[in-house]
């Protein structure tokens, strides 16, 4: 018998690639769940310009979430991500968390090597890694009237 999803928390680093990870979150969403996009900022600080920085990413998110009909809580830890993203999940009783694959050096920090490994090794929950199909593009081939002129 499958437990029926009741909190996902979805980690983000408001990178574009979050965008996709909200995305499909929303749409994990759909199932009845309280969802909580979590950011974790590294170190502690909470000044104005770093609430203002996460105000329109968030603002951004509930745009991506609108269009999908769902909505979400927002939050930010300050402090070790994969210690933060655990101790939230547990705290909040997570029955999955979901973590993005690809995006800037913050959120690669965030889920390569053993911080990835630590939330997956010691989450109370299920752990899903998105990750979004790269985009591959046709290798360029130099016409032979470039070579020539070289």
């Amino acid at each position: 018998m499958q437990k029926k999803l009741k909190q996902i928390i979805c980690a983000v680093d408001f990178s574009p690639h979050s965008d996709k990870v909200v995305a499909y979150a929303a749409d994990l969403q759909q199932c009845g769940a309280k969802l909580t996009l979590l950011h974790v900022e590294q170190g502690e600080t909470d000044s104005r310009c770093m609430l203002k920085k996460h105000l329109h990413a968030f603002s951004h998110y509930s745009d991506i979430l609108a269009r999908r009909g769902s909505r979400a809580l927002f939050r930010v830890q300050y402090g070790e991500p994969a210690a933060e993203i655990l101790a939230y999940a547990e705290e909040h009783r997570a029955d999955l968390l979901l973590l993005g694959s690809h995006g800037s050096m913050a959120f690669t920090r965030l889920l390569m090597g053993s911080t990835a490994e630590s939330v997956m090794r010691r989450s109370i929950c299920p752990v899903v890694v998105y990750k979004s199909p790269e985009m591959v593009s046709a290798p360029q081939t130099e016409s032979m009237s470039n070579r020539a002129t070289a």
